[in-house]
């Protein structure tokens, strides 16, 4: 069917091999980026009071995005300040993993 030589033969296959690397490349990036998300160092040594945090603090934290952040205050602010921790995981967004991360940044007076 095709007659190709072995100069094209070899042209193809490195042609392929290129774009199967691409293609893991882009799915490694996309990996990486999920990773870089879900992974929050911790800013300072100090704790962070939950309840008297700002917006602009939160974020910094760079474990929240900024909807998780605002999340964070609109939950606040709809049901006064949270008298536990525990109170995190009814915030749209945290689940068990982010709250095991965020348990070690914050804590509640």
């Amino acid at each position: 069917m095709f007659n190709f030589t072995p100069e094209e033969k070899k042209v193809i296959l490195f042609l392929l091999i290129i774009a199967f690397c691409g293609i893991i490349l882009n799915n490694l990036a996309k990996l990486n980026c999920h990773i870089k998300k879900l992974f929050c160092p911790q800013v300072s040594l100090a704790k962070l009071d939950l309840n008297n945090i700002s917006l602009e603090e939160l974020i910094k934290t760079r474990c929240l995005s900024l909807k998780t952040s605002q999340r964070i205050i609109a939950y606040r602010l709809q049901h006064g300040n949270f008298s536990s921790l525990e109170g995190l995981k009814e915030v749209k967004g945290i689940g068990e993993q982010r709250y095991d991360k965020l348990k070690e940044l914050f804590f509640v007076e």
